[in-house]
Formats: structure tokens, sequence, C-alpha cells
């Protein structure tokens, strides 16, 4: 079975983001997406990717902050 292709449209309801803001987005390269005769097309196994490593790095980093200010408050 082919991917599903979203459009611009689908994605930022998908994503709950205005269309202005996904098309920022893909144009600074921050999500993937490609264009096909001039219009934007997004690959939904391509989304669920980027969806979860952006999860990924924010468990992360408040690992990282929870983690910097125990060491900041044993320190005292």
């Amino acid at each position: 079975m082919p991917p599903e292709l979203l459009t611009i449209d689908q994605v930022a309801e998908f994503l709950h983001l205005h269309v202005m803001t996904v098309y920022r987005l893909v144009k600074d390269g921050k999500l993937p997406g490609f264009k096909v005769g001039g219009r934007w097309r997004f690959h939904q196994e391509a989304l669920d990717s980027w969806m979860a490593d952006r999860a990924q790095a924010a468990r992360l980093e408040a690992e990282n902050k929870r983690l910097a200010k125990k060491a900041g408050n044993e320190r005292v």
C-alpha cells in the first residue's frame, strides 16, 4: 500500500496548527514535506515519526532540566 499523502490543510488540522505555521515550519526545514507541482505534500508516516522525535526531545529536555535543578539543590 503506498504511503498516505496529506495536503498542507490536512497537516494543519492533524497537528492543530494554523496553516501559515505549517508553511513556516516546512519552509524552515523543521517539518518533513516535499513539493509536487508547486504544492506541499506530506507523508503521514514521516509526520508520525517527526512527532515521536519531537516528543522524545521534549522528554529528554525536561529530564535534563530536572537533573540540573536537582544537582544545583544538592550543592547548597
